[in-house]
């Protein structure tokens, strides 16, 4: 009887690094108040122009950017698999992917990925010093391509240098 070869589907882990859940910055008291001026500013304006609901929108991002800065990101273990990227027990597969570049936010590493399902996007903070392995081992399935910088992009960057909340 002759042997076959049997192909191996199982799910294999190539690289496997610990960092946060997300990106996270420590604000200062005066850039709170300079968010609850603005929001205040634009709450009136809105509430006279459409009414409550748009004041309500945005009180209430106001609320969840309190709540982000106060709530500390904890550690997460995120792995590249044979099948592509687990993270807490989801795995987003390479076939998913559509492309993927990195950038760092303050002062923290981040890989982005584009996805042609949803969630559209993510976000992996990664530890600096496995960036190399990781970019390689994800050049073998997914493109690397960083976005263009438009002009909204430029107007952004340069308002914000302008006029910081800080």
């Amino acid at each position: 009887m002759a042997k076959t070869d049997t192909l191996d589907f199982s799910e294999k882990e190539l690289l496997e690094f610990e960092a946060y859940d997300r990106p996270h910055k420590v604000w200062t008291k005066e850039f709170y108040s300079s968010v609850i001026v603005i929001a205040f500013l634009v709450s009136i304006i809105m509430y006279f122009i459409e009414g409550l609901m748009p004041v309500v929108v945005i009180w209430a991002l106001v609320f969840m950017l309190w709540a982000m800065a106060k709530t500390e990101p904890k550690m997460i273990k995120t792995a590249l698999t044979s099948w592509g990227l687990k993270s807490t027990e989801k795995t987003y597969r390479y076939e998913e992917m559509t492309n993927f570049w990195f950038e760092t936010k303050w002062g923290t590493r981040l890989m982005r990925i584009n996805l042609s399902i949803v969630p559209w996007h993510l976000v992996v903070v990664i530890d600096p010093k496995k960036e190399d392995e990781i970019k390689n081992l994800m050049l073998e399935k997914v493109i690397y391509q960083e976005p263009a910088v438009t002009w909204v992009d430029r107007a952004l960057k340069w308002a914000g240098e302008k006029m910081p909340l800080e």
